[in-house]
């Protein structure tokens, strides 16, 4: 068995067949495609035991009891036998040849133990853009740091020699499952190969988790962004800057948690003033940086009690 497509259902009637039809037209020999029915309340359930019947690939699993988004994707992590495992939630989609043309990329690089291709974010939106990974290039896990590839953390978007997840699984319960979960699977590659071939179509829906974000999301988004950057905060192959920029993209989400009424949790870090001054990023970076390296650890405190302020 080549490749597992391991795809979580719930409540994505309108949209299941469409992504289905996506990964059925995808021209790979040797797959399972197991479909995880997180007893969905619609007829997705029906569905995923249409598509079981007339194709052979399709394999469900059915959920007595809905479990949550980590839950279904662990069920299709214990059932699958291929070497090569991927991901795809079914309100989105990917373009044609994406997973045969980058498992071709995989065996002719065989030193690399993921592969990770582009993405439309928040496709449908006004906001979407596209994010390639690389051209071609083989990087480790510090590189893939210093790329910000933590900025898309995603579960999809690559594909995973299974070995890799032979004692790694989703933590259920959690929201932004993908931040806790990824780093952990990356860090064990002897290789990431970041392609341009391919496309995931990370769709935007009004009832995603990303447009749905509540305290309970911000809480689990600021637990599972602060234990990465606890870790990366050791690494010494990571310099300074890289480290600036993981921590001040961590205090985005605290500063609204602040705004709710949260309490501050984020680790204090001094940004000294001469290196959010003399830097070549952005300007809305260096903004940042400069205002942390004038206001220390009160930082987060004033921008979100300012934000509040200006909304009133």
């Amino acid at each position: 068995m080549r490749l597992s497509i391991i795809v979580p259902v719930y409540k994505v009637e309108a949209y299941l067949d469409f992504c289905l039809t996506s990964i059925a037209r995808q021209k790979v020999d040797s797959c399972e495609i197991i479909l995880v029915d997180d007893c969905s309340p619609d007829r997705c359930g029906e569905l995923c035991d249409e598509w079981a019947r007339k194709d052979s690939r399709f394999r469900v699993i059915h959920h007595e009891k809905n479990k949550g988004l980590s839950a279904a994707r662990n069920s299709g992590l214990e059932q699958a036998c291929g070497d090569y495992i991927t991901f795809i939630d079914s309100d989105d989609y990917i373009s044609p040849h994406t997973l045969e043309r980058n498992l071709n990329m995989l065996e002719t690089y065989p030193e690399a133990d993921v592969l990770e291709y582009p993405v439309c974010v928040y496709h449908g939106a006004r906001n979407s853009y596209c994010h390639t990974p690389g051209k071609g290039e083989i990087i480790d896990y510090a590189e893939w740091v210093r790329r910000k590839g933590y900025v898309h953390c995603y579960a999809w978007n690559k594909i995973y020699r299974r070995i890799l997840w032979r004692d790694i699984r989703f933590p259920e319960g959690k929201w932004f499952e993908d931040v806790y979960t990824i780093p952990s699977v990356l860090q064990r590659a002897r290789g990431i190969l970041c392609v341009e071939k391919g496309l995931y179509y990370y769709c935007n829906r009004k009832d995603s988790i990303s447009n749905t974000l509540c305290e309970k999301g911000l809480d689990d988004l600021l637990e599972a962004n602060i234990r990465l950057y606890s870790e990366l905060s050791t690494h010494k192959v990571l310099s300074e800057r890289d480290k600036d920029d993981f921590y001040l993209r961590l205090c985005d989400p605290q500063i609204i948690r602040l705004e709710l009424g949260g309490t501050l949790c984020v680790p204090e870090r001094r940004i000294p003033l001469h290196r959010a001054l003399f830097t070549s990023r952005p300007l809305n970076y260096r903004l940042k940086a400069m205002l942390k390296a004038l206001t220390g650890r009160h930082y987060c405190t004033i921008v979100a009690k300012t934000r509040k302020l200006l909304k009133s």
